[in-house]
């Protein structure tokens, strides 16, 4: 596989590999990695440009995704691949401390705690005949007391990417209950269940803005992944970019004045950061790696997962 094709490969296939099969998504993550190594092999990554350099976090070099920071920013959650599985894992701000959030020896992925710390809605997977089945669950911190949210009812579905409102009140999350994926919100005990999307075209990867009014999401509408925003008041929906490429996995910054998110629109996958109204869209990491899955700490710094190292790595900006 030539550079291009490499890059070209992990730029189409990492944006879209956790919707439907975290068991594919664990093969695919071996592909990423060996069409990263061959991408970096023949073309050496540049260093950042225009700021600091980014702390590495992670030192396995296992593809990983969808980093998550607890409330008072003193836990990190991920989700790693090793072979065909996919498991979530925590760990303290410097990489130490690492341990499995539960023992169940099915795949589960997207962890993201809570406002106040003390849990973690995730998508798990469970057997159904022959086929996964993903559902939306909350657990503790000790990866115990594992509590519904979504699950499917009837015909095999995917409920996945959840997202807790800022008042803990309503997790958001995706599924695919009525043929494609659609935006869905419930209490954390799986009541009052509201479908807030209804289009053909694919809903995906929700993040609740801070004031709770209004949710980014990523959708093919338009034709390729662009990034949206759905004010729930009124159910009106924004377009937010217009790339010539994907845009994908939207995370709101801590002060609701930006939104982040992964795009190829330069050929290579970069985190971007723009106004929350979509203006003024800005390559922050700038870097011939990839780049990928943006999230904030609590007091405002871009985390995410790059290979600009070899394998993929969980980054966060340094404190000013």
């Amino acid at each position: 596989m030539g550079r291009k094709a490499a890059k070209s490969f992990m730029q189409t296939a990492s944006a879209f590999h956790a919707l439907h099969d975290p068991f594919l998504s664990g093969i695919l993550g071996l592909c990423f990695w060996a069409a990263g190594i061959l991408a970096m092999a023949a073309e050496p990554p540049a260093a950042g440009k225009g700021g600091a350099e980014p702390i590495r976090i992670t030192r396995d070099g296992f593809f990983k995704q969808r980093p998550a920071w607890s409330p008072d920013g003193k836990l990190l959650a991920f989700s790693r691949h090793r072979g065909d599985t996919i498991f979530i894992f925590l760990c303290k701000p410097d990489g130490s401390d690492e341990r499995r959030l539960t023992d169940r020896t099915l795949p589960e992925y997207d962890a993201v705690f809570s406002p106040d710390g003390k849990r973690l809605a995730l998508s798990v997977d469970k057997i159904s005949t022959t086929q996964g089945d993903m559902d939306v669950y909350t657990v503790d911190l000790a990866g115990k007391d594992l509590r519904p949210v979504s699950t499917t009812r009837g015909e095999l579905s995917f409920e996945e990417s959840p997202a807790w409102s800022p008042d803990g009140k309503w997790i958001a999350y995706t599924s695919t209950r009525h043929g494609n994926q659609e935006l869905y919100i419930a209490t954390p005990e799986g009541k009052d269940e509201k479908r807030l999307t209804s289009d053909p075209a694919t809903d995906a990867h929700p993040s609740w803005s801070p004031d709770g009014k209004r949710i980014a999401l990523a959708t093919n509408r338009w034709g390729d992944m662009e990034i949206a925003v759905l004010e729930l008041d009124s159910g009106k929906l924004t377009r937010l970019t217009a790339s010539r490429g994907l845009d994908d996995y939207p995370a709101w910054s801590p002060d609701g004045k930006h939104i982040a998110f992964t795009s190829n629109r330069d050929r290579n996958l970069e985190i971007y950061v723009a106004d929350a109204d979509g203006r003024n869209a800005r390559n922050v990491t700038r870097h011939a790696g990839i780049d990928n899955f943006p999230a904030w700490t609590p007091d405002g710094r871009l985390t995410w997962v790059s290979n600009r190292a070899g394998g993929f790595e969980i980054y966060v900006m340094p404190k000013h």
